[in-house]
């Protein structure tokens, strides 16, 4: 029998499950009070190693509070500035056994290193944990060398899948089938319906769409009235009753 019924793993599972319970509903009044002294991190001033008279350099930064002065008439904005935190402290994404995981295994987490995949929007984002004494330029060829791989895998995803037609063309070949189509009379008029259905659902080119187009034969009606042939599809405008005329005397 083990000297003990659980597993580490046990242990780190309800540690992230506790850590996540502890952010889970903050405080609106507690995140007042924190960010009151805290400094506001776009405001922070470059530090350098020393002064130029050889001390330490300790200046400090501005705060929340000096910011925003919550005890002026402008209080207000600090209070938005409160509840947007707030909101985005309920908002986050629970990692919390991402970080009991790295805090066990003795990884610190980079702010400075992360790739994000976008299209349009961010769709996938990789962040790095390195251990503390990893040289700097080794985190940055790390980050680079995966950067450069999912580069290079993207770059042969395209070429398998080849040119990716605009919209544009593929609306404008929709047109010139929907063209023929107005007066066909046979099969034609179904592989053509196949070809737009194809092209709505991405299963084509629009290169392969033109070659097969190019191949379909269309049967047309010998006369075709051009107002009759297309009807017409809107809702008649309505008609007065019909009044009597009285006759002429």
């Amino acid at each position: 029998m083990p000297d003990r019924p659980y597993t580490d793993a046990d242990l780190r599972a309800e540690a992230g499950r506790q850590h996540a319970v502890l952010a889970e509903d903050p405080d609106f009044m507690g995140v007042g009070e924190m960010m009151a002294d805290a400094e506001v991190e776009s405001l922070a001033p470059q530090h350098v190693g020393e002064d130029i008279d050889g001390q330490p350099n300790d200046a400090g930064g501005v705060t929340w509070d000096g910011l925003l002065c919550p005890e002026t008439d402008d209080s207000e904005a600090f209070g938005e500035a409160q509840r947007k935190i707030h909101d985005l402290i309920q908002g986050a994404a629970d990692t919390s056994r991402w970080a009991v995981h790295l805090g066990a295994d003795g990884l610190v987490p980079s702010t400075e290193h992360e790739i994000t995949l976008n299209a349009g929007r961010p769709i996938a984002r990789i962040h790095f944990a390195f251990e503390p004494d990893m040289p700097e330029d080794m985190r940055t060829d790390l980050v680079e060398g995966i950067g450069d791989a999912i580069n290079e895998a993207g770059a042969e995803r395209e070429d398998d899948n080849g040119p990716v037609d605009s919209d544009t063309e593929v609306f404008d070949l929709i047109s010139d089938i929907a063209l023929k189509l107005r007066d066909a009379t046979d099969s034609g008029e179904y592989h053509a319906v196949g070809l737009i259905y194809d092209l709505a659902m991405n299963r084509t080119t629009c290169a392969e769409a033109r070659a097969e187009l190019a191949d379909i034969e269309f049967g047309h009606v010998s006369t075709r009235a051009p107002a009759a042939a297309v009807p017409n599809l809107r809702r008649p405008a309505p008609q007065s009753p019909p009044h009597d005329t009285p006759e002429p005397p």
